[in-house]
């Protein structure tokens, strides 16, 4: 473990600061990319929406990786238009696919949102990627990718057995339906990593690594993949 990191509840690493943070998770992923680049001559990277990712899309974007090598596609999105402010095809465009990685090819999710949430999540589906490495967020509400917890399609997202790669899903109060990585498929990226801030999501994180029967989505993760789930965290 560097010396930037300290023990934390529930195996978290923990940093003093959110760019402490940032760059542990470019260097981690660096790695990781580099690693799948090298072994099979490309790579793909899922990445998460929101607010929170920026500082991280604004520092990978630097790295002198094989970008021209590597596609990224959306662990979610919004059944949006990508140029609706709420879009995170339009946050990764603005602010990761610039600089070194303007090289990298993107692949959405949302197609054309008029056509409505269950055919866009079906060719989301039918065009699915596998992701070699994924990076997630976490909600307040402990959703992770846009599983929110009593969404209508909720269920059928969180089977274990489900066949698809993306599901549609309601929320029943976060705005926009939303395309959505299942359970299944999360499970099967063989380098998921998880990124938050802040004491309540860790209170929230060391309270679903505890409890095996959590509803919340993040703790039905966690114990799914048997806590492999690197985990780091900030104030």
């Amino acid at each position: 473990m560097k010396n930037s990191e300290t023990a934390a509840p529930a195996g978290l690493l923990s940093f003093p600061d959110a760019a402490t943070r940032v760059a542990a998770l470019v260097a981690r992923l660096d790695e990781l990319l580099r690693t799948a680049c090298a072994r099979k001559g490309h790579a793909v990277l899922a990445v998460s929406g929101g607010r929170s990712p920026v500082p991280l899309f604004e520092a990978l974007r630097m790295q002198p990786l094989p970008w021209s090598n590597i596609r990224v596609t959306l662990v979610d999105e919004r059944l949006v238009a990508a140029d609706h402010p709420d879009s995170n095809e339009g946050l990764v465009r603005r602010h990761l696919l610039q600089d070194r990685a303007a090289a990298a090819r993107l692949q959405g999710l949302a197609g054309d949102p008029a056509a409505g949430l269950e055919r866009c999540a079906e060719e989301a589906d039918r065009q699915a990627l596998r992701a070699d490495v994924a990076i997630l967020g976490m909600g307040d509400d402990g959703h992770t990718a846009s599983l929110f917890a009593g969404a209508a399609g909720y269920e059928q997202a969180m089977d274990p057995q489900c066949p698809r790669t993306y599901v549609g899903l309601v929320p029943p109060q976060a705005p926009h339906p939303r395309i959505s990585l299942s359970l299944r498929a999360l499970l099967e990226v063989p380098d998921l990593l998880l990124s938050i801030e802040g004491e309540h999501k860790r209170m929230l994180f060391a309270s679903a690594c505890a409890e095996p029967g959590s509803v919340l989505p993040i703790a039905r993760l966690l114990h799914a993949r048997r806590a492999q789930l690197p985990s780091y965290w900030s104030p």
